[in-house]
């Protein structure tokens, strides 16, 4: 099966006003089920409900963007994390910025459609975030996506 092609596209917003602790923005879905143990890890680290309400706001556009149901399963089968740019040295004191990149797993493995990328990027006010997800051309840093050991 292969997903949207270019130009497809698909926006969510999650609220986090009030809210203290992640398991929070997903209950009564399992933390550990809806975000990778990559994402666990790296939004772990000192980060804040916002951090984690941006991340899983990209999951609920990619899904809409892929027209598929959210489910916890699905929901960790969309794994963003940001992604070294062209110019970054690959190294945690990169000065350059690291945009949030998609990568789909397990029963969503498939869905990109061939010379296509799926995009994302976040927003947050004060109490919400916003993501807007997007099918588009593979560029040429995108050869090597796959391996998310080289995220950081």
């Amino acid at each position: 099966m292969t997903g949207p092609g270019p130009g497809g596209w698909g926006s969510a917003a999650v609220a986090f006003g009030g809210l203290t602790a992640p398991w929070q923005l997903v209950e009564p879905m399992p933390l550990e089920v809806v975000f990778t143990r990559a994402e666990r890890l790296r939004s772990g680290a000192g980060r804040t409900v916002r951090h984690w309400a941006g991340r899983l706001a990209a999951k609920h556009a990619v899904l809409r963007l892929l027209g598929e149901a959210v489910t916890p399963e699905h929901l960790g089968a969309v794994e963003v994390l940001p992604r070294p740019t062209p110019l970054c040295e690959r190294t945690t004191a990169c000065l350059h910025g690291h945009p949030p990149g998609v990568r789909l797993t397990g029963a969503l493995g498939d869905r990109e459609a061939g010379g296509t990328r799926i995009r994302v990027s976040v927003s947050h006010t004060a109490d919400l975030a916003f993501a807007v997800a997007l099918a588009a051309a593979r560029l040429p840093e995108d050869h090597d996506l796959g391996a998310v050991s080289t995220w950081t």
